[in-house]
């Protein structure tokens, strides 16, 4: 049995150990890691966004796996193949949301049309994809919402806001800033849908 991998990129300062997971570094990420404390199982980039010299610790604690700065794929994208490569079934990762815009929808891209397992998480978001089934739903921020990626049916209990054998479309933004109060339990009954835990950063809450 393997522990899922947290691969780290760039958008990682607020990244904790957690014993749960293997991780794996993504350029900028690799170094908070190094910074943190956090053992890698590898580091893998182009590693335009760090110095020689860190280049070369990073070489001196962990296996290293440079990618040509001219390529076809992103630095996490080459990570999350590595990851599957190396036999991970539950991949999370970090620090991919936020700053550059395409690189973001780039990350959620990833998720939705290339590995529906993928986890997109930073210090104030959870993001993955529901498809048809049950699922028990843990706190980890605030707000909870739920956009359909087709359309839906879902039903919903132990939040603020519970919503039984409801219809939802792509057009439908209703289902954003619910809140979980209680035991919450999502049922997506036909379709997939988006599902977003977060919190206001203003907030300064980190995930762990």
């Amino acid at each position: 049995f393997m522990k899922p991998v947290r691969v780290v990129a760039g958008r990682s300062e607020a990244l904790g150990y957690d014993a749960r997971f293997d991780y794996i570094g993504v350029d900028k990420g690799a170094w908070y890691c190094l910074c943190s404390g956090i053992p890698m199982i590898c580091a893998i980039g182009d590693f335009d966004s760090i110095s020689k010299e860190q280049l070369i610790k990073l070489q001196s604690a962990t296996e290293v796996i440079c990618l040509p700065k001219r390529k076809n794929e992103t630095d996490s994208e080459a990570a999350i193949a590595l990851a599957k490569d190396r036999g991970y079934e539950q991949i999370y990762l970090y620090g991919g949301l936020g700053g550059r815009m395409d690189h973001t929808l780039a990350n959620l891209y990833l998720m939705l049309y290339r590995d529906h397992t993928l986890v997109l998480e930073d210090a104030h978001h959870e993001i993955r994809m529901a498809k048809a089934g049950a699922y028990s739903l843990q706190k980890r921020f605030r707000y909870l919402s739920l956009l359909a990626l087709e359309d839906s049916v879902i039903t919903i209990s132990g939040v603020a806001y519970p919503l039984a054998h409801r219809t939802i479309t792509t057009k439908d933004i209703f289902t954003v800033s619910n809140e979980i109060i209680g035991e919450a339990l999502l049922t997506v009954e036909k379709g997939s849908v988006l599902l977003i835990q977060c919190e206001d950063e203003k907030n300064g809450i980190e995930s762990y």
